[in-house]
């Protein structure tokens, strides 16, 4: 009888794709598993004729998959790596290293829902966080009433983290104005708190640039115990008044970032940030910045202890480029995301001339317009560098370039 086969799971969640890779060994077969995470994915048996042959396949296809960026699910972690990425393609299924669940109290026992285990109250909190959102099933007053009915579960004061899901049932221009209201009064019973997730939302129930958001800034105030916070959607986002003891983390997922929300994120007081990540978006859709707004960014007065820095998603991603290629800011730095925009050769060789740039441990440029020279040349920097993904201009248009996620 051959022996159980130990099965190896790797997961790639980057940008918009949220992928997971299976492989296990059995002998002289070997079986691979692969598809979007939260499905069920599709599986493939193959029989290698011996067990050596199988076996050293098997190392073969994990090694492919390592070179393009899947990470081992349960493996040890580097001793440094960049945040956490959230795709678009799935509601998130894990938040600051725990399991995401929903919260409804009408939920039925453990009843799947999106991919997602519902309860009716809070529980196994050491080893799970919860979400709360509402579909088009329901009526106008049922986020109100799930959110409230969390605050008032008897063990809500050890929920470490949140996931703020769809609060409307059809298209809202007014954000989740109500919803931050309620979370601040109940904040003094959110004393665990560490991460919050506002706006976990697919492009089925509304596209990124059509979710309006609200001012943030005093929500997070109310929340000290908060180090990460996820934000998705920009319409009407602010942050004014920003002043947190121990955030560490704040990402901004947009089809186009407000300058007005920008600003306040440069002008927060936020000594113990170590990681920032933000989707700039097209002008299309909401990003009104301008590449001198960043330059108290990249002077390197701000935030003390930044080692991760993410502008990502733009179509200016050549003048950022530029711009921080020679920034005091980048000395600092450990890790570099200019990845989903437009990059071409231009940003890419003031990358390669910069010294900066050879200290950082990951630079990642996925999704960009570099030739094949250029990528070929940035790889060769001694660092970790993602250039996959490469994108070919329009044979009739070279100038037009596209980013990765805008509407």
């Amino acid at each position: 009888m051959q022996p159980a086969a130990s099965v190896r799971r790797f997961e790639l969640v980057e940008g918009a794709s949220s992928k997971f890779w299976e492989i296990s060994l059995a002998g002289s077969s070997f079986t691979v598993r692969y598809g979007r995470i939260g499905s069920d994915g599709t599986s493939k048996t193959t029989d290698a004729g011996t067990p050596e042959k199988a076996a050293a396949e098997v190392d073969k296809l994990i090694r492919e998959k390592t070179r393009k960026g899947y990470q081992e699910a349960g493996g040890a972690p580097p001793t440094w790596r960049p945040p956490a990425a959230y795709a678009l393609a799935e509601h998130v299924q894990r938040f600051l290293g725990y399991a995401v669940c929903d919260f409804n109290p009408e939920a039925d026992g453990e009843a799947e829902e999106e991919g997602r285990r519902a309860y009716p109250t809070l529980r196994d909190l050491d080893r799970r966080v919860f979400a709360v959102g509402v579909t088009y099933d329901d009526d106008d007053a049922t986020f109100a009433a799930r959110l409230g009915a969390l605050l008032d579960d008897p063990k809500v004061g050890d929920l470490k983290a949140l996931i703020i899901g769809p609060w409307f049932t059809e298209y809202d221009e007014d954000g989740p104005v109500d919803a931050v209201a309620q979370l601040i009064a109940g904040a003094g019973r959110l004393g665990s708190l560490k991460g919050l997730f506002v706006g976990d939302i697919l492009q089925e129930e509304s596209e990124i640039s059509w979710i309006h958001q609200t001012d943030l800034g005093p929500l997070l105030n109310a929340l000290p115990s908060l180090e990460e916070v996820v934000v998705r959607g920009a319409n009407d986002l602010r942050f004014t008044g920003l002043k947190h003891p121990n955030l560490r983390t704040i990402q901004v997922q947009s089809g186009g970032l407000n300058r007005a929300a920008l600003g306040d994120l440069l002008a927060a007081d936020l000594p113990e940030l170590r990681n920032l990540v933000l989707w700039l978006g097209v002008d299309d859709y909401g990003a009104d910045w301008k590449i001198e707004d960043l330059k108290p960014l990249f002077d390197g007065a701000l935030f003390p202890q930044l080692e991760h820095l993410g502008l990502m998603n733009s179509e200016s991603e050549d003048e950022i480029a530029v711009a921080i290629a020679s920034a005091p800011l980048l000395g600092r730095l450990k890790g570099l995301d200019l990845s989903m925009g437009t990059l071409s050769d231009v940003g890419g060789q003031a990358l390669l001339d910069s010294a900066g740039v050879r200290g950082l441990q990951h630079l990642n440029l996925r999704h960009s317009y570099l030739s094949e020279a250029m990528a070929g040349k940035l790889r060769k920097l001694g660092i970790d560098v993602n250039v996959r993904d490469r994108q070919e201009a329009d044979e009739d248009d070279q100038d037009y370039r596209y980013v990765e996620v805008s509407e």
